[in-house]
């Protein structure tokens, strides 16, 4: 009995589907422009090296920093502006409130003339409408702030995009542009690896898609505990009769290396 069951484990080892995969980055990515503009400085040095947060490509953005400056400079004078016209408003309410009061005291009275009431009235109507030109002064000093805080975002993600910064730690895999070339939009400026893992892409057949989740992965004929993270339902378009699948595996020593996959 213990004999048949190894020769039944055997049997099943030898006709488990083997494939092979080339163990890639976890994620291929390119940075293009998005600005056109002039490259005035390149770090070609670091290329094939991880990033370390510093700009590796700068596009020229000398015009958007002055931009940039006058509009800050613009804003703090705004504040100021909106600043001084909420105390001037508030003063007007106060007087307002006050000529209010004073008008509502003396207009029943018969002690005050017409002539006089009629002053006191006009004094009001007066005061009311250069509170509601205060109000409507501050509303558009408001509206100038929002227009010039998107202007200030808008030009700092100009400078951003003109300075090519990839994430700490990300390798550096190719450098396209070289100084004074000029950059469209659209064009290539660097391909970027995240080599913080890996991945392995195989395509399935029908059969291995039976117990899928009870089949344990082995490559290079050692089991793993890895387990497919991807399974596209569809069949792909190059492999017809095939379905795309990728296991994500540990960072490896040494990528782009063929290694073989069996699901058993």
């Amino acid at each position: 009995m213990r004999y048949l069951l190894l020769s039944c484990i055997v049997f099943l080892n030898l006709f488990a589907q083997s494939y092979y995969a080339k163990v890639e980055p976890i994620e291929i990515f390119s940075i293009k422009s998005s600005i056109n503009a002039k490259v005035v400085s390149v770090k070609r040095e670091l290329e094939g090296k991880y990033a370390t947060g510093e700009v590796i490509i700068k596009l020229d953005d000398n015009i958007d920093r002055f931009d940039l400056k006058i509009s800050k400079q613009k804003m703090d004078l705004l504040n100021t502006n909106i600043k001084l016209s909420n105390e001037s408003l508030e003063n007007l309410k106060r007087s307002l409130d006050i000529q209010q009061n004073y008008y509502e005291k003396i207009k029943n009275l018969k002690t005050k003339s017409q002539f006089e009431k009629d002053a006191k009235l006009l004094e009001l109507i007066n005061l009311k409408n250069s509170y509601i030109q205060s109000k409507i002064n501050l509303q558009n000093l408001k509206s100038q702030k929002v227009d010039l805080s998107l202007k200030i975002k808008t030009l700092q993600d100009i400078i951003d995009k003109k300075n090519i910064k990839p994430k700490k730690g990300l390798y550096i895999y190719k450098i396209y542009p070289n100084r004074g070339d000029f950059a469209n939009i659209g064009s290539k400026l660097m391909d970027i690896y995240d080599l913080s893992y890996a991945k392995l892409t195989i395509f399935l057949s029908d059969e291995d898609l039976i117990d899928i989740d009870k089949k344990r992965i082995f490559i290079d004929q050692k089991p793993t505990d890895y387990k497919i993270d991807k399974l596209w339902k569809v069949t792909d378009t190059q492999n017809i009769s095939a379905y795309k699948a990728e296991i994500v595996i540990k960072k490896p020593d040494r990528f782009s290396k063929l290694v073989k996959i069996e699901l058993k």
